[in-house]
């Protein structure tokens, strides 16, 4: 819902290109949360598993999407070399993920990380263009989702998948406000 508002919202006021990438931001979001609930909600069988995939792989494309609007703050050329990269390491994710889901357990959550923190030598690129408002917000969710991690292999920790989607929740609504924000 909150991505519809965040495309509507914005449809009068934004040039083609940056009402695109906000979009595809919004698609990716949404994608991501409804594979997660169908994932969490069913109870067994090859569906369960199917859906797990789907899980899984989409987080990669949350992740790119959450990328999109911010690289396209970039100049030219360069906003197209870093979409390429990112868009490229998540497509990579989502085939290994679709294709081999528990065979790379391991490098698929490094990937997610590795992914998750691609943008980091772009930040002083960055800086100068996105609103100054824009980073901390980025950064937090950024730490959440990364701190979140921790939490979800803590497999010990009673809870820990409750606590770790919750995380992703409170890390989403930080990149949600940074995209709102820096997208009037």
């Amino acid at each position: 819902m909150g991505g519809i508002w965040l495309v509507l919202s914005r449809s009068g006021s934004l040039g083609t290109g940056s009402l695109t990438a906000v979009a595809i931001y919004a698609l990716a979001m949404a994608g991501m949360f409804t594979a997660s609930a169908a994932y969490n909600l069913m109870g067994g069988g090859r569906l369960k598993d199917y859906l797990r995939r789907l899980d899984h792989a989409v987080i990669y494309a949350a992740i790119a999407g959450t990328y999109t609007p911010l690289l396209t703050r970039l100049p030219g050329v360069t906003a197209a070399v870093a979409l390429g990269v990112v868009w490229g390491v998540a497509m990579a994710g989502i085939l290994l993920k679709l294709w081999r889901p528990r065979r790379h357990e391991r490098l698929g959550i490094i990937l997610y990380v590795c992914l998750g923190w691609i943008g980091l030598p772009l930040i002083p690129m960055l800086s100068g263009r996105l609103l100054a408002d824009a980073g901390p917000w980025i950064g937090a969710g950024a730490l959440t989702y990364t701190l979140g991690v921790g939490v979800y292999l803590a497999h010990r920790v009673r809870y820990h998948n409750v606590l770790w989607h919750l995380m992703v929740l409170v890390a989403a609504s930080f990149h949600y406000v940074a995209i709102g924000n820096e997208f009037p």
